[in-house]
């Protein structure tokens, strides 16, 4: 009797072990207990980043792994015709509970262009750790921000779209990977807004 008693209590104490280490690896996230990394499909991503199959694939390589993603697409100010100077768009990638990805675009007019990348792209990265990528009138990136200045209106006041990209937490893939995909996106968002800006000016996007 006592030793099916030390049995039964055996194997009392090696089931509450393995339910222990189960909850610890649940909690860890540890395999088999992993979390499963959402998808980003063409038809998610906000209609002022482009090409939706691009794009989509674009943020796969840069945003980091979360159960799943929400877009939030903001078209502010749209221009109506050539005596209109006024746009604006703006889309939030968010994952996990928080913000993982901003991209804008507005309508400006700096009186160079350095003015407009220390302006600008000064709040996001430091300038000088900015690289130029061949877009618009100006364009530079590095692994949190690309941003492309566009020419727009040749009638009146000569604006330009400003077209930023900043990724406000970074995945994993190298700083190379990283910029390379924030260019994709920037340049992107660039395509859309200067068709539906109704620009006049030749799209420089190459």
């Amino acid at each position: 009797m006592k030793l099916t008693r030390s049995k039964t209590l055996l194997a009392c104490v090696v089931f509450v072990s393995l339910a222990l280490l189960a909850g610890i690896a649940y909690a860890v996230e540890l395999p088999p207990f992993e979390e499963k990394v959402g998808d980003i499909q063409a038809s998610d991503v906000c209609a002022t980043m482009g090409s939706g199959s691009t794009s989509a694939a674009a943020l796969k390589r840069v945003l980091p792994e979360k159960s799943s993603y929400s877009f939030d697409d903001s078209l502010t100010d749209l221009r109506l015709d050539a005596t209109d100077d006024t746009y604006q768009t703006d889309c939030t990638v968010d994952g996990g509970g928080e913000q993982l990805a901003w991209t804008g675009t507005e309508l400006l007019e700096y009186d160079t262009t350095e003015a407009w990348a220390e302006e600008v792209l000064g709040q996001y990265d430091s300038v000088s750790a900015l690289t130029p990528f061949t877009a618009g009138d100006k364009a530079l990136a590095s692994s949190k921000v690309a941003a492309v200045y566009l020419p727009c209106t040749s009638h009146g006041a000569d604006r330009h779209l400003s077209v930023v990209v900043n990724l406000k937490k970074k995945g994993s893939a190298g700083d190379s990977t990283l910029r390379s995909g924030l260019i994709t996106l920037a340049r992107n968002a660039a395509e859309y807004a200067h068709t539906k800006a109704k620009c006049d000016t030749p799209n420089k996007l190459g």
